[in-house]
């Protein structure tokens, strides 16, 4: 029999958790939609506006903290669906989350096969881990819906994949894609790094062409583009930033390149140390603790580091990662009513979880190889490059024989 039809149960158990969150946070949903419906109005025919969307669009509009490829995407769904899209955004993100699920496991089929021999482990931690992801998904999908870290993060996980695939072009167009959706996720280009040393630069290369063409355009047109990154935020009682002791009332000037250089930072430590499935984890980590805001949506990012970390860093797939960050970054809220102590809590788990992730004994851990030729490219460079544009067959694999 073949061993990846043993146990689908569980992918049927999560799509009805999945189905139940969507009907629950339906109600009074879609709160943060009229950003990608006047975002991508105001970019596609909004030469006429006053201020004048478009190209000038971040210049004249720096709340929409939003990337391109997030507004043509809103600009699809506005179309086709009732309420500016937003019916049709929260069913589709629906299932972008669950995709994102399905592409986990598909990548554990890649890169650890062992663990489809004896799957309890494996099915445990995506049961146990990807339900808890989905009720904190659907809060970032239908009840926000933040149509923008939804794509970020459907990219990131894509980006795996390819990196696994041994297809270096698409893993780093989908990192460039994955910034193109949500400026902040630079964090997860350390990814690039984890490529074979022959494969680097063609991910890196790929990744800033994609990054370039998306963005440049605006800065060209409107260098007040580049300002739009000093928009400021109110600094939450609770967040993770005050814990730290910065009491300024909104975000403090150096925050927004701080988080990205502690989460690359990090994301890189976990490439030198042999982690590099822990760069999801630590560059949303980073986000969050120096973050003024406390929005419920950015946990869906640490569930998904921490299920990506669980499926393939860890020798057996354990879902302590994942339940940590649930319980003290989504369910404490609605119990704790102390702000102070809700940031410390906030700071104190994340940094638990970042150091567990880079920390750990190797023992504990998977390998980390990905796939890639093992020659140096002065070697031969030709067939290097032809390999580098294809996608390999086991990109599309879906079970194993």
């Amino acid at each position: 029999m073949d061993v990846s039809l043993q146990g689908t149960w569980h992918r049927w158990a999560l799509g009805l958790w999945a189905l139940v969150w969507l009907l629950a946070d339906m109600p009074g949903g879609g709160y943060s939609w009229h950003y990608f419906s006047h975002g991508s109005a105001l970019l596609f025919g909004g030469s006429g506006a006053t201020p004048a969307g478009g190209l000038h669009l971040y210049a004249n509009y720096p709340s929409l903290q939003i990337g391109p490829v997030a507004f043509v995407a809103a600009q699809v769904l506005r179309s086709v669906g009732p309420d500016n899209g937003m019916v049709a955004g929260q069913l589709a993100m629906t299932a972008v989350g669950l995709l994102v699920l399905h592409t986990l496991e598909r990548c554990v089929t890649l890169a650890r096969p062992e663990l489809l021999r004896r799957p309890a482990a494996l099915q445990r931690t995506m049961l146990l881990g990807g339900g808890v992801f989905l009720v904190v998904w659907e809060s970032l999908s239908v009840h926000y819906g933040h149509l923008d870290d939804v794509l970020a993060l459907l990219f990131a996980v894509l980006a795996v994949r390819a990196l696994l695939a041994d297809a270096p072009a698409l893993a780093g167009l989908c990192l460039g894609l994955a910034v193109d959706s949500k400026p902040w996720a630079l964090a997860f280009l350390p990814l690039a790094l984890a490529a074979p040393r022959i494969r680097r630069r063609h991910v890196a290369a790929y990744a800033a062409v994609t990054v370039l063409l998306a963005w440049l355009p605006f800065v060209l047109a409107d260098p007040g583009t580049l300002t739009a990154t000093q928009y400021a935020i109110v600094n939450e009682p609770s967040s993770a930033l005050r814990a730290l002791g910065v009491t300024t009332a909104g975000t403090p000037s150096w925050d927004r390149t701080a988080q990205l250089v502690l989460g690359c930072g990090l994301g890189l430590l976990a490439v030198l140390r042999h982690r590099w499935q822990a760069v999801l984890l630590l560059g949303v980590g980073a986000r969050i603790v120096l973050d003024p805001g406390v929005y419920d949506y950015y946990t869906a990012g640490l569930l998904l580091g921490a299920l990506c970390w669980e499926l393939l860093g860890l020798r057996r797939p354990v879902p302590l990662w994942s339940l940590t960050a649930f319980a003290s970054l989504h369910l404490a809220p609605a119990v704790v009513g102390d702000a102070a102590l809700l940031g410390d809590l906030r700071l104190w788990t994340v940094l638990l979880l970042s150091a567990g992730a880079l920390l750990l004994p190797q023992r504990w851990c998977a390998q980390d190889a990905l796939p890639g030729p093992a020659t140096d490219p002065t070697d031969d460079p030709a067939p290097v490059a032809g390999e580098v544009h294809r996608l390999p067959d086991r990109f599309g694999m879906i079970g194993v024989r």
